[in-house]
């Protein structure tokens, strides 16, 4: 897979920027992982096509495998997303805009993240989820063998939120991974491990890799909830993050408020008719397939203009 997606990647069509991650998930499988932009919905579509990666994909031959594969496609319009980032030093989608200017002021206070969304904090969309304030419990069947898509539905709210170690000096990385990273990881298995209690279909704690697959210095969770308000009562009520949240405050004053540290996230509101989340042999708890059957019943009433495509292989 990792040959097939990096020779059609080089194309012109190919994506703006991508890089690749790994992580062991709750079924114990081994996930490599790539994460790639296009600012345009034409060019991934040329590039599925033009490039053989589509056909490599869909050949029935990837049903005989003695592994799994997914991808989780998000075409998202620029009002309904967000990035933010601790340094003037652009990651993920970032790479695509234009440089860093001022600091943003929707920020640092309770409904900062939903002001930052255009669609939610100047249109005033509430960005509800079409499945319902409660997310459906997830019922596994047979997936080994067969390729299934699973509808997505609309406003299901993906956060990519990042920890870059890079600069840090080992006094600081030390400090780092005894007082945040504890909490960090005891937060992504509580999304994980919890999902109708936490409204989070999916979490992925991921370890960025460079091309030999040797560990980077870099890692983010990925987490899947049924809308941005689930998201938003994790973040401000339950104690996996509030962990999370006073274990930073801890390790700045422990380094006397200067940190090489860098953080960042990104936030996307899905439409349902501009998504495709795709399960090739792989195994009954990837990624959402667990809601195969419930994501089906989900009504979608948003759609949006597919710019900004945010996939994932």
């Amino acid at each position: 897979f990792a040959d097939a997606f990096q020779g059609a990647a080089k194309l012109a069509t190919g994506p703006q920027i991508y890089s690749r991650a790994a992580h062991t998930d709750a079924s114990g499988f081994e996930n490599i992982c790539f994460i790639a932009y296009w600012d345009r919905q034409s060019l991934l579509d040329a590039w599925w096509r033009e490039s053989g990666f589509g056909d490599w994909w869909n050949s029935e031959a990837r049903l005989r495998e003695e592994f799994g594969l997914w991808r989780e496609v998000y075409a998202v319009a620029p009002k309904r997303f967000e990035t933010l980032s601790s340094a003037p030093h652009p990651t993920g989608v970032a790479c695509l805009g234009k440089p860093f200017g001022e600091p943003v002021r929707e920020h640092n206070y309770w409904g900062g993240m939903r002001d930052r969304v255009h669609a939610a904090g100047v249109d005033g969309d509430p960005l509800t989820s079409s499945i319902g304030p409660v997310l459906p419990r997830p019922r596994l069947g047979a997936s080994r063998g067969v390729r299934i898509t699973v509808p997505v539905p609309d406003n299901l709210c993906l956060i990519r939120s990042g920890q870059d170690l890079g600069l840090c000096g080992p006094e600081e990385a030390a400090t780092y991974h005894d007082v945040v990273h504890p909490n960090l990881v005891a937060g992504m298995a509580y999304l994980r491990d919890n999902p109708v209690e936490a409204g989070c279909a999916s979490c992925r704690f991921m370890t960025e890799i460079d091309d030999a697959g040797v560990p980077l210095p870099k890692s983010f969770g990925l987490a899947a909830f049924a809308s941005m308000t689930h998201l938003e009562e994790w973040a401000h009520n339950h104690p996996s993050h509030l962990a999370i949240f006073a274990s930073f405050f801890e390790m700045l004053k422990a380094c006397d408020g200067k940190l090489q540290l860098r953080l960042w996230h990104e936030v996307l509101v899905c439409s349902g008719q501009s998504s495709v989340c795709e399960y090739v042999n792989c195994h009954p708890r990837t990624g959402l397939l667990p809601y195969s059957d419930s994501f089906s019943e989900s009504v979608h009433t948003a759609p949006s203009a597919p710019l900004n495509p945010y996939m994932i292989h």
